[in-house]
C-alpha cells in the first residue's frame, strides 16, 4: 500500500511540475539509446551520482532537460523533502552544456544546452551530482535500512532503452528488487547483487514509464541518516506546527516593547494639556499666531491671516470691505516701527508696493511667492523659539514613513518568506506579518502625539489652552464687566489663530441683540455699514484673506502648469495630447 501511495504522489507531484513549466515536446523519433547511472551512498545516505544518457536527436535539437522531485508525501501530514547539490555536465561528444535549473515549489528542473546553438544525432551527456533524502532507515515491514528510489520518473517524454544502474554501499547489501511501468507494478529486467554493490537493468521503457529501484542493507547501515520530513501544509499562516507559537511570542513581544518606548515617550512629555484651567487672558509678550502654532505643532496658513488682523488692531492697517467678495488693506503708518520676525515681513510683504493692497492682488499668481516666504518666515521663527525638542512635523513624518514602511515591509517581505518557508514545511511565521502591520499601524496613528515639547513650550502651552478654552466657551453674560474695552478686537487675532472666531464674534451680537454698549473695530469698515453686519460680518469679511492666499497659490500652480505647443486651430505639425499605437520592434 505505501509503495502504491508513494508511486502515485511521485506521479502527482511530477505532472503539477509539468503543468507548472511549459515543456517543448520532443520528436517522436528522438530518443534516449542509452541510461547509466552510478550512485554510491556514504554512511549518512548521501549519494554521489553520476548519470550518463546517449541521447539521439533525429532532427536538430538543443538539449535534454531533466525533472528532479523535490518534495514528496510521506505521510497524510507531512512531506519529505529531497536536495540536490553541485550539478556539473560535460559531453564526450562535445554537445553544449550549459546548464540552467528552475526551482518549483516541488520540482527542480535542469535544462542542459545552448539556446543558440542545435545538435544533431547521438549525442553524450555525463550530469554528476548528489542527492540527500532518498534513504529510508530501520523500515519496519522489511527489517532493512531501505533505499527505494524513483531513478527514472514517470515524467520522461522520449523512449529509453538499455538502462543499467549500479548502487554502491558502505556494507553488503542484503536484498534487491525494482519495479517498472507507469504506475511502478512490474518487474525490471533484472537485479542482482554482490557485496556492497546492488545492479539493476531494464531494456526498455515507452515515454512516461519509470524505474524504481530497492536496496537494503542491515539495519544500523545509515544511522547517521537524517530524514527531512516536514508538514505537508504549505499555508503560510497554517499553526500546525511551533512556528505559529514563535511568530505569536516574538510579535507579542514586538508589540510590548513598542508600548514601552511609547509609554516612556509620552511620560516625558512635559505637558498632556488635560483638563488645563481656563485663562482669561492670552499667554503674556506672545503673539496670536504662536499661540495658535503651540498648540497645533506648528504654524499654518491661518496665522497669517491672525496676523494681518492684529497688525490692524494694533493700528498699522485698515481692512476696507469694499464689496461683498472684495477688499482693500490700507496702511496707517509712515512705517513698521517696533515689527520684528514674522510681522515685519507680513507688513512689508503686504505694502511693498504702495499704500494699499486689494483682495485681487493677493489671490494673483503674483502674489504666491511672497505667501510663500511668509510660510517659511513663521516656521523658522517657531523653530527658533525652543518649544519643541526637534521640529514636530519632521517628528510626525518620521513615524509616518516608519510606520508605512513597516505596514508594506511587513506585507511584502513578511507574506513572501513565510510562503517561501511555508513550500519547506515550516509554516506559521507568516503570522510574524501581523504584529509588525500592527505597529506600522499604530506608529502612524500616534504620530501626532510623538512631538516633545520643552518646559517653556509645555508651560506656554497650558496657558494658551487655557485662553484657547475661554475663547471657545465664552458667553455673552461672562464679559459684561468689560462692556467697555474693545475686548472683541484685541482677542479676535487669537480666535483666528485658535479657529474659533465664529463663536467669539457670535457673543458679540449676543451683547448687542440685549442693547449693550458694545464698542465698534476702529480698524474695520464694512461696506454695508457696521451696524448692518454686525461681528458675523467681520470675521465673514477676515475669512476672505485665507482665500484670497488660497487663490494665489491656485492661480501660481495654474500658471506652472499650463500647456506648451501649438494650438490645434493653427495647423498640425504634432498633433495633440495623448494617443497610442505599435508596431514592431
Amino acid at each position: 500500500m505505501k509503495r502504491r501511495l508513494l508511486a502515485l504522489a511521485a506521479a502527482l507531484i511530477v505532472g503539477a511540475a509539468g503543468l507548472a513549466v511549459p515543456i517543448a515536446q520532443a520528436a517522436d523519433s528522438d530518443e534516449i539509446t542509452r541510461f547509466e547511472v552510478d550512485a554510491t551512498i556514504d554512511p549518512t545516505g548521501r549519494i554521489a551520482v553520476t548519470q550518463t544518457i546517449d541521447d539521439y536527436f533525429a532532427s536538430s535539437g538543443h538539449g535534454p532537460y531533466l525533472w528532479l522531485v523535490t518534495r514528496q508525501a510521506y505521510d497524510d501530514t507531512h512531506d519529505r523533502l529531497i536536495t540536490y547539490s553541485n550539478f556539473r555536465v560535460s559531453s564526450p561528444t562535445g554537445a553544449p552544456v550549459d546548464l540552467q535549473t528552475t526551482t518549483g515549489s516541488n520540482y527542480l528542473q535542469l535544462r542542459i544546452g545552448n539556446a543558440n546553438r542545435t545538435v544533431v544525432g547521438s549525442q553524450t551527456y555525463v550530469i554528476t551530482y548528489t542527492v540527500s533524502g532518498i534513504l529510508n532507515p530501520a523500515v519496519a515491514s522489511s527489517g532493512l535500512d531501505e533505499l527505494y528510489w524513483n531513478i527514472i520518473g514517470g515524467s520522461w517524454e522520449l523512449p529509453i532503452s538499455n538502462v543499467s544502474v549500479t548502487i554502491h554501499g558502505p556494507a553488503d547489501v542484503a536484498k534487491t528488487t525494482c519495479w517498472t511501468g507507469p504506475d511502478f507494478t512490474s518487474t525490471c529486467t533484472a537485479s542482482t547483487f554482490a557485496g556492497p554493490t546492488a545492479s539493476y537493468t531494464q531494456d526498455q521503457l515507452s515515454p512516461h514509464q519509470g524505474l524504481a529501484v530497492v536496496a537494503g542493507w542491515p539495519i544500523g547501515t545509515f544511522s547517521q541518516v537524517q530524514t527531512q520530513i516536514v508538514s505537508s501544509s504549505q499555508n503560510p499562516f497554517d499553526l500546525t506546527n511551533g512556528g505559529g507559537a514563535l511568530a505569536g511570542g516574538a510579535g507579542g513581544l514586538t508589540v510590548l516593547a513598542a508600548g514601552f518606548v511609547v509609554w516612556r515617550r509620552q511620560r516625558t512629555r512635559p505637558s498632556q494639556l488635560k483638563d488645563v484651567p481656563v485663562e482669561f487672558a492670552p499667554p503674556p509678550d506672545v503673539p496670536p499666531w504662536a499661540a495658535g502654532a503651540i498648540l497645533r505643532q506648528g504654524p499654518e496658513d491661518l496665522d497669517i491671516t491672525a496676523t494681518i488682523v492684529a497688525l490692524a488692531v494694533r493700528g498699522f492697517i485698515q481692512f476696507e470691505q469694499t464689496t461683498r467678495k472684495s477688499f482693500t488693506l490700507h496702511t496707517t503708518t509712515t512705517g513698521p516701527g517696533g515689527l520684528t520676525g514674522p510681522e515685519l515681513a507680513v507688513y512689508q510683504g503686504l505694502f511693498a508696493d504702495g499704500d494699499e493692497v486689494t483682495s485681487q492682488t493677493l489671490g494673483s499668481a503674483g502674489f504666491s511667492k511672497t505667501f510663500s516666504g511668509w510660510r517659511e518666515v513663521f516656521r523658522r521663527d517657531f523653530l527658533a523659539r525652543g518649544w519643541y525638542r526637534r521640529d514636530p512635523k519632521k517628528t510626525i513624518a518620521s513615524y509616518q514613513i516608519v510606520g508605512t514602511l513597516l505596514v508594506l515591509g511587513g506585507l511584502g517581505l513578511g507574506l513572501g518568506f513565510g510562503i517561501a518557508l511555508a513550500a519547506r514545511g515550516i509554516v506559521g511565521l507568516a503570522w510574524l506579518v501581523v504584529p509588525v502591520v500592527v505597529l506600522g499601524i499604530g506608529l502612524v496613528i500616534i504620530a501626532r502625539r510623538m512631538p516633545i515639547r520643552t518646559a517653556a513650550g509645555a508651560a506656554l502651552a497650558t496657558q494658551a489652552a487655557g485662553f484657547q478654552k475661554y475663547l471657545k466657551t465664552a458667553e455673552a453674560d461672562q464679559i459684561r464687566w468689560e462692556e467697555t474695552q474693545d475686548i472683541f478686537s484685541q482677542y479676535l487675532p487669537y480666535a483666528i489663530a485658535f479657529g474659533c472666531a465664529d463663536h467669539w464674534a457670535k457673543v458679540f451680537d449676543d451683547l448687542a441683540a440685549q442693547g449693550k454698549p458694545v464698542p465698534t473695530p476702529l480698524w474695520y469698515t464694512g461696506y454695508e455699514g457696521w451696524q448692518t453686519r454686525g461681528w458675523h460680518g467681520v470675521t465673514r469679511s477676515i475669512n476672505q484673506v485665507g482665500s484670497s492666499f488660497e487663490q494665489a497659490v491656485r492661480a501660481e500652480a495654474a500658471r506652472t502648469s499650463g500647456s506648451s505647443g501649438g494650438s490645434g486651430f493653427s495647423g498640425g505639425g504634432g498633433g495633440g495630447v495623448g494617443g497610442g499605437g505599435g508596431g514592431n520592434w
